[in-house]
This record gives structure tokens, C-alpha cells and sequence, in this order.
């Protein structure tokens, strides 16, 4: 089950508070990088609002424009299509935001480009929730009072079991253990994309702050997005 992505596919560390090995301290403190407990980078805002938006059918696959220009309007309907258009209608209702939407492997991502939020806000619940984030990442977010975006890809689909040690590793061991599963890692990583970007909706104007997000999440997750997404 584990190399099958089962139980970790989705936030299976649940709505607790997590404990991840800091990577990186993003922008004086705005945002931090971490490393989560199967050993993907993801970033983690304080103000920059991510949003995680899952496919019913966890079958779907990113369809290329070539391919929708060849089998016509059909070959775009379906989860992809319906969740898209949920976020459309969502910018429509709501004309002072600006968002970027990227494909993942398993839905959609979105960034509010033109403003900031609090996690914990009810604001920025209501607005998780209009556009249907997943429930697990909102309540996460709470919890963390911070939203999260991955950067890196999750190592079962790209054929790799996930770290069989846990941060805060403790012994030299451990941490010679972790050391060659991560150098595996990045190896194979380099075979996988996180995300693609897909459109822009609404205001076109970029916070600060957000830009700064923006251009270290298109570096990681947007880097290889030609490539099987992971």
C-alpha cells in the first residue's frame, strides 16, 4: 500500500501541528521550507495563500492542449475541467482577488496573487472553502497558522519508498541513513515535475510579499513541468 501511495497521499499527518526539519527560512521569516515526514520540500507561508483543490477521480491526467485540440471539447470535461470552472466562477464572485492555477497530479493549486490572509481567519476559511480546498489541508492550515504548497515530488511516484527514518534524527545512524535516501532522492526527482501552471483569473496586480512566494515556488515546483508530475 505504501509504494501505491495509499496511505500518504493524502495529509496523513491529519490537522496536528507538525514537526519537520527546517530547510530553509524564506524572505526574514515570511515563509520557511521544510522537509515533511516523507521527505518532499514544501513551503510554508505565513500570509501567501495556497490553496489544494483534489479530483474526485484520482485517475484524471493532465491533458496536453494538443490533445484537447484533437479529440475536441470532450477530451477537457471531467474532474480537471469541473474544478477548473469552480475556481473561475469562485474569481468571478470575488473581482477584487487575483489567483494562478496550476495542475498537480492529483488536482489543482492555486496562489492569491494580489493580497495576503491570515490562515486562521475566518476570511480565509470561507474563501478555502467557496473554492473547495480540501478539507484536511484547511484544517491544517489552522492548525499550522500557515498555508502550504509542495515543491518537491512525492518519492512512491516516482518508484522510491519514502524515508525510513524520521526527523529529529538523534544518532549518526539515522542520520547516514537519511543522507543516502536523500541523495536518491534528488536523483531520481530529476525525472519529475510537482506542477504546471495553468491560467491566471482575475486581478492581474502581485503583492510583494506573494512575488517573493511566486518566484521560489515556480523555480521548484514548476521546474521539469514537462515531465510526468509527481
Amino acid at each position: 500500500m505504501l509504494e501505491a501511495g495509499t496511505p500518504l497521499d493524502r495529509y496523513a499527518y491529519g490537522d496536528r501541528p507538525l514537526r519537520e526539519e527546517i530547510v530553509q527560512v524564506v524572505a526574514e521569516n515570511l515563509a520557511v521550507v521544510t522537509r515533511n515526514l516523507y521527505g518532499a520540500l514544501v513551503l510554508n507561508s505565513s500570509r501567501c495563500m495556497f490553496i489544494d483543490v483534489d479530483f474526485a477521480d484520482k485517475g484524471a491526467v493532465p491533458k496536453s492542449g494538443l490533445f484537447r485540440r484533437l479529440l475536441g471539447k470532450s477530451a477537457a470535461a471531467g474532474p480537471e475541467e469541473g474544478a477548473l470552472q469552480s475556481i473561475r466562477e469562485c474569481a468571478g464572485r470575488r473581482p477584487d482577488l487575483g489567483m494562478r492555477i496550476y495542475r498537480t497530479r492529483a488536482g489543482l493549486r492555486g496562489l492569491v496573487t494580489n493580497r495576503t490572509f491570515d490562515p486562521a481567519a475566518p476570511e480565509s476559511i470561507d474563501l478555502l472553502n467557496d473554492i473547495g480546498s480540501d478539507p484536511l489541508y484547511i484544517r491544517l492550515c489552522q492548525a499550522q497558522a500557515c498555508f502550504r504548497a509542495r515543491l518537491t515530488p512525492k518519492p512512491w511516484r516516482c518508484g522510491l519508498r519514502p524515508p525510513a527514518t524520521r526527523y529529529p534524527l538523534l544518532t549518526a545512524d539515522a542520520q547516514q541513513r537519511f543522507n543516502r535516501w536523500r541523495a536518491e532522492y534528488e536523483r531520481v526527482i530529476l525525472g519529475f515535475g510537482v506542477c504546471q501552471f495553468v491560467e491566471h483569473v482575475g486581478r492581474a496586480d502581485v503583492h510583494p510579499e506573494v512575488r517573493q512566494m511566486l518566484a521560489l515556488h515556480d523555480q521548484f515546483a514548476c521546474a521539469r513541468s514537462d515531465r510526468p508530475l509527481a
